[in-house]
């Protein structure tokens, strides 16, 4: 098999199949019979070929003489790490300055207040702050002070 099959169809040989992938290869082959690729013989063959295979090069096998489509399968590759989620002190500093900002303008034009615009401004930062000295630093030895050398 080369590797023309397209991305997401090269997998690792080894990589084993369950009853998701057989039923995208039985779905592949369907769409075959439809087009009158394959007789009704060779279909049953290829579905027989589909339930008896173990692993995605098998599976795969099963298309080589075959156009689009075959079956997507999945890649052995772990997926992407991705961090989504936002730490709470960033959060909340965008909500921070998101309304503390509109708001201080409301009120420093209302009011005449105008330093309410360091309000938001400087709770972010102390946020920031106190998130900064809750993580532990690779330099910080945690044990009296950092210039001593033991």
């Amino acid at each position: 098999m080369t590797n023309a099959d397209g991305p997401g169809t090269h997998p690792s040989p080894a990589l084993r199949i369950g009853a998701p992938e057989r039923q995208v290869a039985r779905d592949a082959l369907e769409v075959h019979l439809d087009e009158e690729r394959l007789d009704a013989d060779e279909f049953a063959r290829r579905i027989a070929a589909c339930e008896q295979a173990v692993d995605q090069t098998e599976l795969l096998r099963i298309f080589a003489d075959l156009p689009a489509p075959r079956p997507q399968l999945p890649s052995a590759e772990a997926p992407a790490e991705t961090d989504e989620d936002m730490p709470p002190a960033v959060l909340a500093g965008c909500l921070s300055l998101g309304l503390g900002i509109p708001v201080a303008i409301v009120v420093g034009a209302v009011y005449g207040a105008w330093w309410a615009l360091a309000v938001p401004v400087a709770v972010t930062v102390a946020m920031a702050y106190a998130d900064h000295l809750r993580r532990p630093s690779p330099n910080r030895t945690g044990d009296g002070d950092p210039r001593a050398s033991g």
